[in-house]
């Protein structure tokens, strides 16, 4: 390169370095007149309907506050609360608050708290001595001076794939701080500790989450209605300890991350009762599905559908692949390629429908998806293990068939008609003994049930798929 060209060059590489540092100072400066106009504003906005509204209940979250929706409480809890808009920042950012709150003239009962323990920490200096003296004065004795209130804390939920860009100081920082706070609370007659992050099938799951600290809408709300239900506790017991559950889970995906086949290329149809049907959101097995593959999700279940016919246009498995053959397909991406997954059998057992006419609808809705589209993958799905109806031994016939006769049915028509098999039960291994912690009632998987089923189809998919 002669000396000219190198001077010219040399200009263009220090504009370039010029426009890059503008930008960054104008990024800078506009998260800086951010924090001094957009959150004082909200700061003044919450004390403004602290002091002047009739409530019972105070949110506040030091993360995406408005992820969390203020109708739950009188919706579901009976009561009015106000959910703060502004995201707390520290112990002393929280005790104001709480301060408003208590010294309003209302009779607060209920407070909800979502405390990611890394920003108290990062709030404290990385101090331990002023991080416990922030706790002390600043919530423990809020939680003691009132001990009519209930007080539900949760903790923030960073995502697995958070983790495995961070190191294992910041993971150990982490887990001190939950461990800190939680033993702390957890004393308290009147202070309840959930721990939403040790859930698998929320922090492994990319569609739950705004950013890899912080939940979306969705997925909060979610949260929100499991804690308010008591389910996600922290425990701490010589039998379960949540922390360990963990830090076991955490470390195991960072030395053997999960990995999934990329079936971005493909529209997936599901076809199915309320197993599939009753979910729609990224917790639901289709959901899980196409949040892990990126594949395209349609879900076309139906809850209370079974397989068996009784009638044209009725809910049964024949009935809906002639509708979406009629033209409820125009969702589908042109180009793409096509999967079918198919999941009944818990319908057609309850009511007794025989396992002929269980037979007679699958190989029906199969054999017209076939037709329509021949070069699709079709995969049918057994029925999941229940617990009801004596654990699926319980005879709903004349014919005393079972729920296990049905999941043959299932197979042998899978051979029939040259399409893949999955027997959930025998992948899953639910049974008598451990089903209940994967069923949100006696017949339908939770939301880790729900989780497993999804992965054991992605795997399924995964042998056949080209």
């Amino acid at each position: 390169m002669n000396s000219k060209a190198h001077k010219k060059f040399s200009f263009y590489k220090i504009i370039a370095c010029v426009l890059g540092i503008c930008l960054l100072l104008a990024v800078l400066a506009a998260g800086v007149l951010y924090l001094k106009l957009q959150e004082p504003g909200k700061r003044s906005a919450d004390f403004a309907r602290l002091q002047q509204e009739a409530y019972q209940g105070i949110f506040c979250s030091m993360y995406a506050p408005e992820a969390f929706p203020e109708d739950i409480y009188s919706t579901y809890m009976g009561y009015d609360a106000v959910s703060c808009s502004h995201q707390i920042t520290s112990f002393s950012d929280l005790s104001d608050y709480l301060d408003t709150a208590f010294s309003s003239g209302n009779e607060v009962s209920h407070v909800f708290l979502v405390l990611d323990p890394l920003i108290l920490w990062n709030s404290s200096l990385h101090n331990s001595e002023r991080f416990s003296d922030s706790l002390d004065t600043r919530l423990l004795s809020y939680i003691d001076a009132c001990p009519d209130a209930e007080f539900t804390i949760f903790f923030s939920t960073p995502s697995l794939a958070y983790w495995q860009s961070q190191s294992a100081k910041e993971l150990e920082t982490y887990e001190n701080m939950v461990n800190i706070l939680a033993s702390s609370l957890s004393m308290r007659e009147n202070a309840a500790v959930f721990f939403p992050g040790g859930e698998e099938w929320l922090i492994s799951n990319p569609d739950a989450y705004a950013s890899p600290l912080e939940l979306n809408a969705t997925a909060a709300r979610s949260v929100m209605m499991l804690v308010l239900s008591g389910a996600l506790r922290y425990q701490n017991t010589d039998t379960c300890n949540s922390l360990a559950q963990y830090d076991a889970l955490v470390q195991h995906a960072i030395s053997s991350p999960a990995s999934y086949p990329d079936l971005s290329d493909y529209d997936i149809v599901f076809f199915g009762d309320s197993v599939f049907g009753n979910y729609h959101d990224f917790a639901s097995i289709p959901g899980v599905i196409g949040a892990l593959t990126k594949a395209a999700p349609h879900n076309l279940a139906v809850g209370g559908s079974s397989a068996t016919q009784i009638s044209a246009g009725d809910n049964s498995f024949p009935s809906a692949v002639q509708h979406f053959l009629s033209g409820d397909n125009a969702s589908l991406s042109e180009g793409k390629k096509l999967c079918f997954i198919i999941n009944y059998g818990l319908n057609d057992y309850f009511t007794g429908y025989t396992v002929e006419d269980y037979e007679k609808g699958l190989q029906a809705g199969v054999q017209s998806l076939q037709e329509a589209y021949p070069d699709a993958e079709i995969l049918i799905v057994s029925p999941n293990f229940i617990i009801s109806f004596e654990y699926g031994t319980a005879h709903n016939n004349d014919f005393g068939e079972i729920l296990a006769d049905y999941v043959a049915a299932a197979e042998a028509v899978a051979g029939e008609q040259k399409v893949d098999f999955l027997n959930a039960n025998e992948v899953l291994q639910w049974n008598a003994q451990n089903a209940a912690g994967y069923l949100v009632d006696a017949i339908h998987p939770n939301e880790e049930g729900r989780f497993l089923l999804g992965v054991a189809i992605i795997k399924a998919l995964e042998e056949v798929l080209p």
